[in-house]
């Protein structure tokens, strides 16, 4: 994946392979139900919170599939699909608003996530 925002983000957008091999794959958790589905990865801008809780590879490129909360719309936030190279390509009021992953994020359970339900 090209990355485009890596200068001002400082980091890579995706994990490092050791810990993207954890992120179970695409469809791996439907047997799952929603508030206990691991959530290994969290996105986060001034514009949204994502939180991963599965990652696959379609047409050659990441898609992620997770909770999306976007905060100029926040009662319609969704389980669904994103494009990760669409996600880090973001770039709003000329880099002021991108999409970040959360470095210091700890796997943890959808249902232990409070700030997705605010």
């Amino acid at each position: 994946m090209n990355e485009t925002q890596r200068a001002r983000r400082g980091h890579d957008f995706l994990p490092p392979a050791a810990e993207l091999a954890e992120v179970p794959a695409l469809y791996e958790t439907d047997h799952i139900a929603a508030e206990d589905k691991l959530i290994p990865l969290h996105y986060f801008s001034a514009a949204g919170d994502w939180w991963v809780a599965e990652i696959g590879i379609e047409d050659g490129e990441p898609i992620a599939f997770g909770y999306v909360r976007l905060a100029a719309f926040p009662e319609g936030a969704e389980w669904g699909y994103t494009p990760l190279a669409e996600l880090e390509q973001v770039n709003v009021h000329h880099g002021l608003v991108i999409v970040e992953r959360d470095l210091w994020w700890k796997p943890r359970k959808f249902a232990d996530i409070r700030e997705a339900r605010r």
